[in-house]
């Protein structure tokens, strides 16, 4: 009985707290990039009930460690909701989970069920920068062996970074790329496929580290065969192949291969294989019971949901003037704004921005700025780096980044982080900062770090993002380029006040 009555209380105490974190989720898990996260939570308790067998016959709670991972759960549900990093309340589910797992079962326990927990922490979606930047260098690195292997059969052809021209038809690596979208549950199949096939160590890890190269290999080969085909057949065939189906085949001719490496890997072993453990048939006991520490458990996840209402409720938001009242000429600039349309409204997440073309009317030179404003940061809608967003498309490349320390003489006052990108025949120098409730920062972490405490102790989570853009002339200097980026910083940042109040 008092099993069944822990259980409904950890349950309950548990929905309730992540509740409002449950619609973010299931966003990113119908994201294409994500969509593999419906499978991980049934393949992680048929896994479980696999191995259930090897449980041992005595539970022996492990009540330090499970209060221990209970209570970094609750900190990392704080720190994501008040810094606004949802990968963090996502991970925070996870170790809950963990954590009534030892109060019950132990860490003995833990030899059987580590497998299904490894398993079930793919159900935590990464951050999607991190997926940007991890898979940008993959992409590149597949879109050049294409190329190669296009050029090898002689398909004439010519790629910008991530841009890959064929004469007849361009392939946005990129923003089409569903071949490294299966990046992340490429490695799950590589661990699963370890796990079924093979018994030993370094058969599980080869079949792992594999999981890579063979994400890059076979995209390489599709886009290779989209040229094939636009050459040979036609246009259609091939844009059809390459935004459709090709994803799908691509991830299928995948699993074949690692399943191929894992029998292959088999051949390599001695006679004598690892003998599984020994299995031994699981005898509940209630000799010693956790029941009364996962009651325990959910009165802490209650009282982490009526902290999160106390402290992190009832945002303050301060006066501003909005965006449509700047001004676009001043000291020498003239300016033209811009819109964006809805659907990069929604990836924005802004509450207001700036987004604008100024030309220094004594040297004609264009620079381009964004200022994205948020009343309130939370998951889903708050400033971040703008490395991804910048490396998203176009065939850019990033050859260099750095902070700038104030510069004085030019009348900028504050640091400023440094970009220069590259594609051939273009270089763009770009620089932003985070301008929040009176700080500016460079850094995404401090930032977050920031944000979190100002989220606890102001109850304010506003602030906004500053980006400057410019394409450098031929022959220009990126230093000479940086003097006339900071002059018109000095003006520009001075306006900004009413907008983005301290």
């Amino acid at each position: 009985m008092s099993s069944i009555i822990a259980f409904i209380s950890f349950s309950a105490a548990w929905v309730l707290l992540y509740l409002d974190s449950f619609p973010p989720l299931i966003r990113r898990w119908n994201n294409e990039d994500y969509s593999y996260c419906w499978l991980v939570v049934p393949l992680a308790l048929y896994i479980a009930w696999q191995r259930r067998d090897m449980l041992p016959p005595i539970k022996v709670p492990s009540v330090k460690s499970g209060y221990l991972a209970l209570f970094f759960s609750a900190l990392l549900f704080f720190l994501g909701k008040s810094a606004a990093v949802d990968a963090l309340v996502f991970a925070s589910m996870w170790f809950s989970i963990l954590a009534v797992f030892l109060m019950i079962y132990g860490w003995k326990s833990m030899k059987a069920m580590f497998f299904p927990f490894v398993v079930l922490a793919f159900a935590v979606p990464p951050p999607p920068f991190i997926n940007r930047l991890l898979t940008f260098k993959l992409r590149l690195l597949s879109s050049d062996i294409s190329v190669r292997i296009m050029q090898l059969v002689d398909i004439p052809v010519y790629r910008e970074g991530n841009v890959i021209d064929l004469g007849m038809i361009q392939l946005h690596v990129v923003d089409a790329c569903s071949g490294l979208r299966y990046v992340f549950p490429t490695i799950l199949l590589g661990l699963l496929m370890g796990y079924w096939f093979n018994t030993r160590t370094w058969q599980r890890v080869t079949v792992l580290l594999a999981t890579i190269p063979t994400a890059i290999a076979t995209n390489a080969l599709r886009i290779a065969i989209v040229g094939f085909l636009a050459r040979n057949v036609s246009v259609e065939t091939a844009q059809n192949f390459f935004h459709d189906a090709s994803g799908l085949i691509i991830y299928l001719i995948s699993i074949v291969v690692l399943v191929a490496l894992s029998l292959l890997l088999n051949l390599f072993s001695s006679d004598v294989t690892d003998r599984p453990p020994e299995r031994v048939g699981f005898i509940p006991t209630e000799k010693k019971s956790g029941a009364i520490h996962v009651i325990i458990a959910a009165i802490v996840l209650a009282g982490t949901f009526w902290a999160h209402g106390e402290y992190l409720s009832g945002r303050s938001i301060p006066d501003r003037k909005d965006f449509d009242s700047f001004p676009l000429q001043f000291n020498g600039y003239s300016g033209e704004r811009e819109f964006f349309e809805e659907e990069i409204l929604e990836s924005l997440g802004a509450d207001d921005y700036l987004s604008g073309r100024f030309v220094d009317e004594k040297t004609g030179r264009e620079i381009l700025v964004l200022v994205s404003w948020y009343d309130y940061q939370e998951p889903q809608r708050a400033a971040h780096n703008p490395v991804s967003c910048l490396l998203g498309g176009g065939g850019w490349a990033l050859s260099g980044t750095e902070d700038l320390p104030p510069n004085p003489s030019s009348g900028r006052d504050f640091k400023i982080r440094r970009m220069l990108l590259e594609k051939p025949g273009y270089r763009l120098l770009a620089v932003y900062w985070f301008q929040q409730r009176g700080r500016v920062m460079t850094n995404e972490y401090l930032n977050k770090a920031y944000l979190a405490l100002d989220s606890m102790l102001a109850h304010r989570t506003d602030g906004g993002l500053v980006r400057v853009e410019m394409l450098l002339e031929n022959g220009e200097t990126v230093e000479e380029g940086q003097k006339i980026l900071d002059r018109f910083i000095r003006d520009f940042s001075t306006l900004l006040n009413p907008y983005i109040p301290d």
